[in-house]
């Protein structure tokens, strides 16, 4: 992985994306990962505290820390709990580090001032994931999570605040997102709305996903179970063959777009 520490504020997500890879979490605790994933959220109110004692105990300067790399850290729980923004606020004491956020929620505008406070400390990146520009398809996919429109302006707000910013382009599902018409807009808005960099990889199917996405894609998709049988059947992961494939037209794409760009820099 590319950073040496991750934090995740919440276990569980009401985002309750059919494709996330975090349910098997839940099943941890033995929990339904199918439907307790969502519905029962786990607050580490003890965060900041536990962060603080590291900063104090450890010499981090230059490692990476990266926020949200199982569950949203600005998912509707943090508007009552706010534990995302007491950890930002317990990095204000150190200085550094390289600090990646990954989220879907326009929440993260809330902590737009601290974050460019940070940015000064730190080197901070934003990753935002959007999985189409199509807001009627991120319906069907997402459909508990902001619209893609809402998170693309919260991408250019970012941007245009200097905050260097990624677009994540993932999960790409197979002959839903994965075709030029699909992807070309979005990564169109990507580039216009400042983004330095996008980012893509494809579905994987880990066990407890596989309980949700199933009956999912039965229902939106029904004339694709028989491919995705085909290249999920026993693997969670597509072949070596199969991922080149997909992620051809993104990474042409991605090329004829000029990404990466020259990531911004502050004074």
């Amino acid at each position: 992985m590319p950073w040496q520490w991750t934090i995740n504020p919440y276990r569980g997500c009401e985002f309750a994306c059919t494709y996330c890879y975090a349910r098997d979490t839940h099943g941890y605790l033995g929990l339904d990962p199918r439907r307790e994933f969502e519905s029962r959220i786990f607050v580490k109110s003890g965060g900041r505290k536990a962060l603080e004692r590291k900063l104090r105990r450890a010499s981090l300067r230059g490692e990476a820390i990266s926020i949200g790399t199982i569950t949203d850290p600005y998912q509707p729980a943090e508007r009552r709990h706010g534990v995302t923004r007491s950890l930002l606020e317990a990095l204000r004491g150190a200085a550094g580090l390289d600090l990646s956020i990954s989220t879907k929620s326009p929440l993260i505008l809330r902590d737009l001032p601290l974050l460019a406070e940070l940015d000064r400390r730190h080197t901070v990146t934003v990753n935002i994931t959007v999985t189409t520009a199509d807001p009627a398809l991120a319906q069907r996919i997402e459909p508990h999570a902001p619209d893609p429109r809402a998170r693309l302006r919260t991408l250019a707000r970012l941007a245009g605040e200097g905050i260097a910013t990624r677009l994540f382009c993932m999960p790409i599902l197979p002959r839903i997102t994965d075709r030029y018409p699909v992807l070309a807009p979005l990564l169109e808005a990507a580039r216009e709305a400042g983004a330095f960099d996008v980012v893509g990889s494809p579905l994987f199917l880990r066990t407890a996903a596989r309980l949700r996405f199933w009956p999912w894609l039965r229902s939106e998709f029904p004339d694709l179970v028989a491919v995705y049988r085909r290249l999920y059947a026993r693997r969670s992961h597509l072949r070596k063959r199969q991922r080149e494939d997909l992620m051809a037209d993104f990474r042409r794409l991605r090329l004829r777009l000029g990404f990466p760009a020259d990531r911004p820099g502050r004074a």
